[in-house]
Formats: C-alpha cells, structure tokens, sequence
C-alpha cells in the first residue's frame, strides 16, 4: 500500500510538472528579444557591415605598377639580358580624385552608416512591440477560455442532472438534447480560441527564442495597465502637436535622403575627367641610359559624361523626399487612430458600472440555480447563457485592444 501511494504521488507530480505554465513578464520578454531575437542580431550585423564599408570608401585606389622586360637585345642578340645593356621599363600610376570624386563616396556611405543606426533602433522597437501586443492578446484570449470554462462547467452540471432526470422521465429529451448541443458549441469556441493562443505562443517563443513546449502566460496587471493606459492617454490628448521627426523612421528617411544627395553630386563628379599621375624609368630606352619621365594621364570626357546615372540619381532624391512625406503622414495618422481606440475603448469599459464583471459572475450562477429549480424556462436560459458569454467576450476583446493600442503608443511616442 505504500508503495502504490508513493507512486501515486510521483505520478500525480509528473503531471503536475508537465502541465506547469512558464510565467513571461514584460520585462523579461524585453531582455530576451535584446539577446536572443535573430532579426535584431541580423539588423546589429547590418550595422556592422555598414561601417566596414565606411571604412573602405576612406581608402584611396592603389598605385598601378607596370614591368617591361626585353626578351631579346637586338644589339648584342642576348636572351633576357641582365647587363648594362639590358632593357627593362617600369611604369608606375596613381589615380586622383578631382570634384568630389572620393569625398562624396565617403560621405555617402557615412549617411548610410547613420541609417543603418536608425533602422536597427525601428528594427527594435517595432520587434518590442510586436511582442508586447501580442502578449497581450495572449493573455485575454486565456481571460477568454476561462470565461468558456465556467460555462462549459455550469451546463456540464445541468445536463448531468438533466440526463438523469431525462431518464427517469420527469424531463424531456428534446430539453436535455438542446443543453448537450449547447455544451458542444461552447467546446468548440473554446478550441478554436485556444488554437489561436497557441498560435500566439508559437509567435513569442520565435521571436524570443525561447525553447521548450510549456504553456505561456502572461503576468499583466490589468487594473495597472488600465490606469497607465488612461494616463497615457491624457498625456497624449493634451500633446497633439507632437511632431513624428524625432522618431526612427523619420531619421532613417532622412539618412536616406542625405546619402542619396551625395549619391547624386557623386554622379555629377564622375562626369569630370579621371585622372592619374604616371612615373616611368626606362633603363636603355630610346632617348639615353636611365630615362625618368614624369606625366599626367587625362580621360576626356567627350561621347559619356554620365548623364544618365546622374538623372536617376535626381529621381532616387526626389523619391527619398516623397517617402519621407508620406511616412510622415503615416505615423500622425497612426498615432490618432491608436489615441482613438483607447479613448472608445475606456469610455467602454467605464459603462454602465465598474462592477460588470462580478455582476455577470452573479447572474451565471443565478440562472443556473433558477433554471435547475425549473423558475426559468430553456429559452429564458439559453438566453441568459448567450448573454453572460456575449458580453464577457465584448469586454475581454475591449480591454485586449484598447491595452494593444496603448502598448503602441507608449512604445513609439511616451518618450
């Protein structure tokens, strides 16, 4: 006997211990997409890359070298000869840059460094509020599998009294038939909810790279994000001239802008002449022993003077400022409509009585004991069911926006 409760306690905690919830603030879910996200590690590359190339546009083109040696003298008939009468010729080139030619190559690629330092800070945040979001609709969507749960066990109460009383004949079949369908369709809600949380777990555990199968949930004071979200919606309502420049995207549009100017004035300086200054020593050459001759080379621009690359350098520009225009308008139209939603969203959930939800509670159990004592008839109950459910939906769905929305403003505009 002991040996069979000892096993049933060892069996009883494996349970236990496979069933166990991995609890996921918003703090720790920051510190692990900072650590563990690839797209935030890949962006960090990005950068890193970017300055590489930074570092090579610094650098000025190599000297080209070139070696001439006789195979045969036509003096003496020697084969590669190596005396005093040997022929040997050495010329050496080193290009220069003329009118921004190297200086706006380096001054691009830094505008470009500086967005890659704006695209990994938009890369974060939107990463932030990604998973901030969806832990959120997470949580209620597990606040709403709870609310199935309640009812899926007050029905399942009543139909095993009614299938009992159902068989001794004092109920009818078709009402005990109507509640079993009724516990069917709750079952069902409740698995499609539950498939879409477990979509959402899916979604967190990649973007933090958490491994493992245990259940998430969320650790959310939803009394406290309320009230930050109402505060931070007054802030916000009292500040509508905020201007959406100093965000990343903005500033990334911005670098952009900048390199592709710098593209285009680079454009405009390689219609310029190319040129390089040449050395050359020749040993044995026609004018004497040892000839040294310095010279510059010079191309002319005569049939390409990029004009081409310079007019879709001009469009790339004018592109820049278009998309800056328009992300612009995006982001203050974004920012209201969020300010919308929590604004509706409060204005909800403060109607028609703080205490809803316990009311609800209330009236499900009510309906229970009054449709169990036959005071209420099956539609009356049904009625009450749909209604209870109804509604604790509606409110859950609210607070998971209206939190949604306010988790985007406080990420992007509460600085």
């Amino acid at each position: 006997m002991k040996i069979r409760f000892l096993l049933m306690l060892l069996v009883a905690w494996v349970c236990c211990d496979g069933t166990r919830a991995e609890r996921l603030s918003f703090s720790e879910a920051d510190s692990l997409l900072v650590m563990r996200n690839p797209a935030l590690r890949s962006a960090r590359l990005d950068v890193s890359a970017a300055e590489g190339q930074l570092e090579q546009s610094r650098r000025y083109d190599n000297p080209t070298m070139g070696v001439m040696y006789n195979v045969q003298n036509p003096n003496n008939h020697r084969w590669f000869d190596t005396g005093r009468t040997g022929e040997i010729d050495i010329q050496v080139s080193q290009p220069f840059a003329i009118g921004g030619q190297h200086a706006e190559q380096v001054k691009q690629s830094a505008a470009l460094l500086e967005a890659s330092h704006s695209q990994l800070l938009v890369t974060q945040r939107d990463l932030r509020t990604e998973v901030h979001t969806a832990m959120v609709d997470l949580y209620y969507q597990q606040r709403q599998a709870k609310v199935y749960d309640e009812e899926i066990a007050s029905a399942e109460k009543i139909l095993a009294a009614y299938r009992e009383q159902s068989e001794k004949g004092n109920i009818a079949a078709m009402e005990t038939q109507r509640i079993a369908t009724m516990v069917y369709q709750l079952r069902k809600s409740r698995a499609d909810l539950l498939l879409e949380a477990s979509a959402l777990e899916a979604q967190l555990r990649q973007l933090l790279a958490i491994p493992g199968s245990e259940p998430l949930t969320v650790d959310l004071d939803e009394q406290a994000a309320i009230a930050n979200a109402s505060g931070l919606y007054l802030a916000l309502q009292a500040n509508k001239s905020a201007a959406p420049d100093t965000l990343p995207e903005m500033e990334l549009l911005s670098h952009q802008t900048e390199a592709a100017q710098h593209a285009l004035r680079w454009q405009h300086s390689q219609g310029l002449p190319k040129m390089a200054v040449q050395g050359e020593y020749d040993k044995n050459g026609g004018i004497g022993h040892n000839y040294f001759a310095v010279g510059l080379s010079v191309t002319v621009p005569l049939w390409n003077r990029n004009r081409g690359n310079i007019r879709s350098a001009k469009a790339a520009v004018e592109q820049a400022a278009i998309d800056k225009e328009r992300q612009q308008l995006a982001l203050t139209q974004q920012r209201q409509a969020d300010l919308d939603i929590v604004g509706q969203y409060l204005k909800q959930l403060a109607e028609p009585t703080p205490t809803l939800d316990n009311d609800l509670g209330m009236m499900l159990h009510a309906a229970e004991q009054q449709f169990m004592s036959r005071h209420i008839s099956l539609v009356e109950f049904v009625d009450l069911y749909g209604n209870y459910r109804d509604t604790m939906l509606a409110r859950l769905d609210a607070k998971s926006k209206m939190l949604q929305a306010a988790e985007r403003l406080k990420i992007m505009w509460n600085k």
